[in-house]
């Protein structure tokens, strides 16, 4: 699976030369919102979402592990152990987003996707960061919503400032579990290739996983320690969420019509 750890990172703090001529996943340019750049500037319908659909995995943070365990793998990608949600088996195929860019409905929208095109800009030390967008998202779909009436801001950005908040502050919390897997011994690499109906194959790649065995030997002041700041229970979800993987397999268009068949 592709390692979204740098996208990550870059999406929240946008921190230096080398990492804005690499932006997240999804984004092209960001740039701050302002009256001036993006007074006829207008955003996506929210439940659009066209822009996911050759997209196979995205980041999520600690606090969706309990929503997303209910639809989709979560595993924890490169270096850095990015908590990150698989959305299908191919790199660019997304089985959750039909072709108008509708999200299968009652599935889980990780954050990461609903605050698109929205990011927040700054480096970590700033006191305050500042919203920008992706520069080239600019839609001229029918029921698109503008940024500004005049020099005054509208309710999207209101709203995206906040979702963009909360994002960043359970972005903060996540690395620190994140780093706490990267120095224990409980996850391991694995690979995984899917048998199609047809007798076709598809390697979904590397990704690492908690080994579960681990998990249960693990000291009683550690156990206490994890629960307490809720990474016990995120590893829980985590565990169980790897049985989707079929359910996912399910959705693939061979799977689909093989049933039909």
């Amino acid at each position: 699976m592709t390692d979204q750890s740098n996208e990550t990172h870059a999406a929240d703090t946008n921190q230096n030369d080398e990492e804005r001529m690499q932006p997240p996943l999804f984004y092209h340019e960001p740039r701050p919102v302002t009256a001036e750049s993006h007074g006829d500037f207008k955003m996506r319908p929210a439940n659009d979402f066209t822009f996911t659909q050759k997209t196979n995995a995205v980041p999520i943070t600690l606090p969706e592990f309990v929503l997303a365990a209910r639809h989709y793998p979560i595993v924890f990608v490169g270096k850095e152990m990015v908590p990150t949600v698989a959305l299908g088996l191919r790199n660019d195929q997304n089985v959750f987003v039909d072709d108008e860019g509708n999200w299968e409905r009652f599935c889980y929208v990780p954050a990461y996707v609903r605050r698109y095109p929205f990011i927040l800009l700054g480096k970590p030390e700033d006191e305050r960061l500042q919203l920008g967008i992706d520069h080239e998202s600019n839609s001229a779909h029918s029921n698109a919503s503008a940024l500004f009436e005049g020099e005054k801001e509208t309710q999207v950005v209101t709203d995206a400032l906040e979702i963009c908040q909360q994002f960043h502050g359970a972005y903060g919390a996540t690395a620190e579990f994140s780093e706490m897997l990267r120095d224990s011994d409980l996850v391991e690499e694995r690979s995984l290739a899917i048998d199609l109906p047809d007798g076709k194959k598809i390697d979904v790649g590397a990704f690492a996983s908690i080994n579960e065995q681990k998990l249960r030997e693990i000291p009683d002041k550690t156990f206490l320690e994890w629960r307490k700041k809720g990474w016990l229970a995120a590893m829980y979800f985590h565990v169980a969420s790897l049985n989707n993987w079929e359910l996912i397999m399910g959705r693939l268009p061979e799977a689909q019509n093989s049933a039909d068949a």
